[in-house]
């Protein structure tokens, strides 16, 4: 380059003194000084024209480098200032850009590279000197799967060009249509895709996961795929999978928790997944939290109304109408109510619940029931049923008949609850009020009152008084013989009988098995039914009080004997209630 500056300049300088003495105009004379810069510039942009010698140097360098990786079978690229220079076919087929090279060129590396290897690179490509083995990276594929391969670092002297090249793969699919559409559908999909490896840890994961967990793809790239689960479900799923790599099954479904770095509780997702050959498995997460929460709600309601049925005081059921009443559901209630279990009852296992009800009221049962039904009206009514022990019991039921929104007739659905207690209370009230109007004798109530003003006084003035109770042993056999109604009738015929004893002081009242009478006046013309004993003592006046009682009957051609036991109230100073009183008297007979 000298060499051409001082032949320049020689010849600038002749020709000024030339054309000085010839006598040309001074203009050509003021462009001579414009000639060395004229051939400058001509040199520097020729082809092949002079270039420093460093730089020479440099390009001579790099040009092994560019050959080698356009002609080498293993897939290679040149970098510079951190962009792709040149790539070869092999690494173009094996990223699935076969026929997209040029877009490759001054792309940047990292475009191609996984982001969990970005930091790896760049420090191998700004550490001066590197070369050889760099150990494993993670290229990424036109359609998203990833490829691992070891990478070897070559640099020429003096020269910011790098030649990054890479093992080939075993087997790598064809970016083609199909394939750019599968890796768009995996990418925008709303479920999250994995692929695991032998050890269970995390190969690829599409966008979802991110979006779902929280966490970045990159930190949870080649990590183990168990902890991002609930401790409670990594047993199961451990097994689960393990049994799918060794071929135990064909593919597997299991509800586990995804933990998630965001706020509460961990989500219910349905992870299915399939072998995927040496051992890998592939697999998606469906999100399934909403379904499980509100399967979690219904199951508690159902809870809760189980509980509530279980606690009533007897029986839900819904049921056909059909003759057998036959029970499509029933309540834990009614194993209380009929001493059948829920399973014994529904379909009629071990009984029908029409053979339950009283044969006296089966037919009154469902000619009411029906008629109710055909103005589909709510339905009320008491009826008695035989339990399993025998026993008869007064039940109470409502219900009503269900029907579709087209008016078709579905079952019936109702409550039955017993009430022998009220209903026996009833009937006790109505046999003692028939009772004391068809023997004249005084209420139990009013009896009471009488007793505990009488015991009151006595404690006070000591007046004297008497409490008797006579139990009518024969009761009990007359019922078992002849029926309820025919011990009824005695024990009216021989209340009857009582009334001699009525005063304005004295009466009498039935009480039990029997009648408790109650003398304060012991004058003789008052006790003159008691004939002689009347002037002793109160046990003669307790025997003529027997005496009466026990006089033959004779009802509807039956002649019937009674026989009475006596029993004495204690005096009033160990009892001053009147029920303490005549439980004494009870006891007592």
């Amino acid at each position: 380059m000298t060499l051409y500056l001082v032949a320049t300049l020689l010849a600038t300088s002749l020709s000024a003194l030339v054309l000085s003495q010839s006598g040309l105009g001074l203009p050509l004379l003021w462009g001579l000084p414009l000639l060395p810069a004229a051939t400058w510039l001509a040199l520097r942009l020729a082809p092949g024209g002079w270039r420093p010698r460093h730089a020479r140097q440099a390009e001579g360098a790099s040009r092994p480098l560019a050959h080698f990786a356009q002609y080498s079978s293993l897939p290679a690229l040149l970098v510079e200032g951190g962009r792709i220079a040149h790539a070869n076919r092999a690494l173009l087929k094996g990223l699935g850009l076969a026929e997209r090279g040029d877009e490759v060129i001054g792309m940047p590396l990292e475009n191609i590279v996984h982001p969990r290897h970005h930091g790896q690179v760049a420090a191998l490509l700004a550490a001066e000197g590197a070369s050889g083995d760099a150990g494993t990276v993670t290229l990424l594929r036109a359609d998203g799967l990833p490829w691992a391969a070891r990478l070897s670092l070559f640099r020429a002297d003096r020269s910011s060009v790098a030649l990054l090249q890479f093992a080939a793969p075993d087997a790598l699919p064809e970016a083609g249509p199909d394939g750019q559409w599968g890796n768009r559908l995996a990418h925008e999909a709303g479920e999250i895709l994995f692929a695991l490896d032998a050890q269970l840890a995390v190969t690829w994961l599409n966008p979802q996961w991110a979006r779902s967990t929280g966490r970045s793809l990159a930190d949870c790239q080649f990590a183990p795929f168990l902890p991002h689960f609930h401790l409670e479900d990594r047993t199961a799923l451990t097994k689960g999978l393990r049994r799918l790599q060794a071929g135990g099954r064909e593919g597997l479904c299991l509800e586990v928790r995804l933990v998630t770095t965001r706020g509460g509780a961990p989500r219910w997702v349905e992870l299915r997944a399939w072998a995927d050959g040496d051992g890998g498995i592939v697999g998606l997460l469906l999100d399934i939290d909403q379904r499980r929460r509100g399967e979690e709600a219904l199951r508690a309601q159902r809870r809760s109304l189980h509980t509530m049925l279980d606690n009533l005081p007897g029986m839900i059921y819904r049921g056909q109408n059909d003759k057998h009443w036959t029970m499509e559901f029933v309540s834990e209630g009614c194993f209380e109510l009929t001493g059948y279990t829920p399973l014994e009852l529904v379909d009629n296992q071990s009984a029908s619940f029409a053979e339950l009800i009283h044969p006296e009221d089966r037919d009154f049962v469902w000619n009411y029931v029906q008629m109710r039904l055909a103005r589909r009206e709510r339905y009320e009514l008491s009826y008695r049923i035989i339990d399993r022990d025998g026993q008869t019991r007064w039940v109470w039921e409502q219900g009503r008949g269900i029907h579709s929104s087209r008016g078709e007739f579905l079952g019936l659905e109702g409550f039955i609850t017993d009430v022998s207690s009220r209903h026996e209370a009833q009937e006790e009230s109505r046999r003692r009020l028939f009772f004391d109007n068809a023997t004249g004798l005084l209420s139990f109530s009013l009896f009471l009152d009488r007793l505990q003003h009488v015991v009151a006084h006595s404690a006070i003035a000591g007046y004297p008084f008497a409490l008797i109770h006579l139990e009518i042993d024969a009761l009990e056999s007359l019922a078992a013989n002849y029926g309820p109604a025919m011990a009824e009738r005695v024990m009216v015929e021989t209340g009857k009988r009582l009334r001699v004893v009525h005063g304005d002081c004295n009466g009498a009242t039935r009480h039990g098995n029997g009648f408790a009478v109650l003398i304060t006046d012991f004058r003789p013309a008052t006790l003159a039914w008691a004939g002689p004993a009347a002037s002793g003592g109160v046990g003669d006046l307790a025997a003529a009080l027997a005496g009466l009682v026990e006089r033959p009957l004779r009802i509807d051609g039956h002649a019937i004997k009674l026989q009475a036991r006596i029993g004495l109230a204690p005096a009033p100073s160990t009892c001053t209630d009147a029920s303490a009183l005549l439980a004494e008297a009870l006891r007592a007979a």
